[in-house]
């Protein structure tokens, strides 16, 4: 059995914490013995681990006590892995840090998540904290991107690219699939008519997000169309979001913008979907575009990470903060004709299917261990030889 310790900043239901648990649940069990440390609080997601795919999971509540970092290096020295795979960059960190004190000096693997297109006004604080990571960004023994532009992205912090590799995100087709008779179950719970066109959006509340442009764009999509519906998927985007709610009562969309907050049946929601699309400033690999791909529903996103790669000629990039050419790009999209935007979803789907399911992720990630346990293992037999 291979020992794999993943450590991640946190487990909230973010992209990276989902594709994490999704990873977790599809590595094969037979082979890999795993732990999973995260810094932050306990959570429902790490609860999830813990009771549904029976791996151990240590929630440590840094940010309350930082002095509980120890208790990491503990769980670390009784565990013993063969491979430390940080998540985010404090997982990663951390388990640098560690990782020369332990029985098997494991291999250690961070895996870098966050777009940097508008780093540059995130607040000092993360500036220089990014600029200190660069700095141990050589001791891993692999810098693991989600994107080809996040990788590219990062030299300009200072990090070093030498032992790097990209592996993309990858979409979980058992779960995500066409099936408009559960989208049509969410469109009626919703009240929303089965005839009109809906564009969806599933993201987090956050400022990078950009929901503010996304009400803006649907505000003038909606003098010429205005019977599209739209729909608001993920955490603290629901009617308890005062900036939102107040934003589409100005631009008079009561009755045609819903807000779901978070929602645990996300493929079901997405089928409900005619066009997906991301507004936002910045992204890596942004899961959810395969997600509706995959789904057989076409994407408009903005021109940041590796959006353009993954939607390539199954949809429209627009450019970034451009309210006007996103509302223009959904209009085209409204008024495609019938057979050509089905052929256009079938397209997405398929190209979903040929780069980014999670099943190329899981080989990838399953030969990635065994070459850096194989070689950690090789390295201490040659050391106790002599």
């Amino acid at each position: 059995m291979i020992k794999i310790a993943h450590i991640s900043t946190g487990l909230e239901t973010g992209g990276a914490e989902v594709q994490l648990t999704r990873l977790l649940e599809s590595l094969d069990k037979n082979k890999f013995e795993m732990i999973v440390i995260s810094l932050d609080k306990e959570t429902y997601l790490a609860d999830k681990i813990r009771n549904e795919l029976n791996i151990p999971v240590y929630s440590l509540g840094l940010k309350q006590n930082p002095l509980n970092i120890r208790k990491a290096y503990s769980i670390l020295k009784a565990f013993n892995p063969d491979v430390i795979h940080g998540t985010m960059y404090e997982g990663g960190v951390v388990g640098t840090l560690f990782n020369k004190f332990l029985p098997k000096k494991p291999a250690v693997i961070w895996t870098v998540h966050e777009p940097l297109e508008h780093y540059d006004k995130e607040p000092l604080r993360k500036r220089i904290q990014l600029r200190l990571w660069g700095l141990i960004s050589n001791k891993p023994d692999c810098m693991m991107y989600v994107s080809n532009l996040n990788k590219e992205q990062h030299v300009a912090w200072g990090f070093d690219n030498s032992k790097s590799l990209v592996i993309p995100n990858g979409v979980e087709t058992s779960r995500c699939f066409p099936n408009k008779a559960k989208g049509m179950e969410v469109r009626k719970s919703l009240g929303i008519p089965e005839d009109v066109f809906v564009i969806g959006k599933v993201a987090r509340y956050h400022r990078q997000k950009n929901h503010i442009g996304f009400l803006q764009s649907a505000a003038l999509l909606n003098k010429t169309h205005p019977d599209v519906h739209y729909m608001l998927v993920g955490t603290n985007v629901d009617n308890a979001n005062k900036e939102l709610t107040s934003l589409i009562k100005e631009l008079n969309l009561q009755d045609r913008v819903h807000m779901l907050g978070n929602r645990q049946d996300i493929p079901d929601v997405v089928n409900a979907f005619d066009l997906a699309t991301l507004t936002s400033f910045g992204e890596a690999f942004p899961l959810t575009l395969g997600e509706a791909m995959v789904s057989e529903v076409p994407c408009v996103a903005t021109d940041v990470g590796d959006n353009d790669y993954i939607i390539a000629d199954t949809g429209i990039i627009t450019p970034v903060n451009d309210n006007k050419a996103m509302a223009v790009a959904w209009q085209k999209m409204v008024e495609m004709d019938t057979d050509k935007y089905t052929q256009l979803g079938k397209a997405a789907r398929q190209r979903t299917l040929d780069n980014f399911t999670l099943e190329q992720q899981v080989r990838q990630h399953d030969d990635l261990y065994s070459t850096l346990a194989n070689k950690n293992n090789d390295a201490s037999e040659a050391l106790l030889s002599h």
